[in-house]
């Protein structure tokens, strides 16, 4: 009994032994791979200009000059292939050089950016061209390693597929999803010229307000048919094409009527800050809207 406990013991000593052995030559091979691919999928950055998206985070306290406290930057990429990465630094965007960068990007781990595909959901698999555009997750600090992001990105894919079957000529268009690896990594959905912000930032020019603020109250309203609310309607969140076609965009905050938000409202578009989904905020913000399109039409007059 005792010899064959002890020859036990002796094979799960050999076995640990070469266990160990194997993994200390298999370690530095599996890292020098790790590198090349890492290398590989970070070849396209040059600049910072290359980082989606980019932040700088400020102290609410000020200087003694009156100017806010720098506290740190931070930036996403995602690769070819949708491999996403993240980096902060303590340094201002402007000052980031192409080594800060890579020193700084660490990758995530698909479970915590992207989420399972739903087995009903609409692929997009045609190549992807200059005429769409493709929305990927809200790389954000507040968002990593929270588990949030995959969460937000299904949320905004439900609600895209609902308004596929019951479409609005306002509402942006949505081809489906781009799936790699069994996740969702993209969102596909029609490309259009400008903001409405951008495309009035230097003036009206022949922009008619009354039948513009006509086609986005008709694009809510059928949000609201459908028993939801866009909780985050502002001029960034609307598209011109180049005929002044209006389409509402950013479905991210998006949700039935009650429920509880991830995200919701933008600064200067809400009366206050809000938690769950509710239909009069979009009221409030479609009131904002139309009060800074006609004082954008009075400078133009007096002008």
């Amino acid at each position: 009994m005792f010899l064959g406990l002890r020859n036990r013991i002796c094979s799960l000593w050999r076995d640990t032994v070469y266990t160990s052995s194997l993994f200390a030559f298999l370690g530095p091979i599996m890292r020098y791979f790790q590198a090349r691919l890492r290398r590989h999928q970070l070849r396209c950055i040059e600049s910072v200009r290359d980082l989606s998206p980019r932040y700088e985070a400020f102290s609410d306290e000020d200087d003694e000059y009156g100017n806010p406290i720098f506290l740190y930057s931070s930036f996403g990429y995602i690769s070819d292939d949708y491999i996403a990465y993240f980096g902060e630094s303590k340094l201002r965007k402007r000052d980031l050089s192409k080594k800060d960068i890579m020193e700084s990007l660490q990758l995530l781990p698909d479970e915590d950016v992207y989420p399972l595909a739903p087995p009903n959901v609409t692929v997009f698999a045609t190549p992807v061209n200059s005429n769409v555009y493709v929305k990927g997750p809200k790389l954000h600090t507040d968002f990593i390693g929270t588990g949030m992001l995959p969460k937000l990105l299904l949320q905004e894919v439900e609600v895209m597929e609902l308004l596929r079957c019951k479409p609005h000529p306002n509402i942006i268009h949505y081809h489906g999803c781009i799936i790699k690896r069994g996740r969702i990594v993209g969102i596909v959905l029609d490309r259009h010229a400008d903001t409405l912000g951008r495309r009035l930032k230097d003036g009206l020019r022949q922009f008619n307000v009354e039948e513009g603020m006509g086609k986005i109250r008709s694009a809510v309203g059928h949000l609201h048919s459908l028993g939801l609310a866009h909780n985050d309607l502002t001029p960034m969140n609307i598209m011109a094409d180049s005929s002044d076609e209006l389409f509402i965009i950013d479905f991210g905050s998006c949700q039935p009527v009650g429920c509880e938000l991830i995200t919701a409202g933008t600064p200067g578009w809400i009366d206050e800050e809000f938690t769950h989904s509710a239909q009069v905020h979009d009221e409030i913000a479609l009131g904002k809207l139309e009060t800074w399109l006609q004082t954008k039409k009075e400078i133009d007059i007096q002008s």
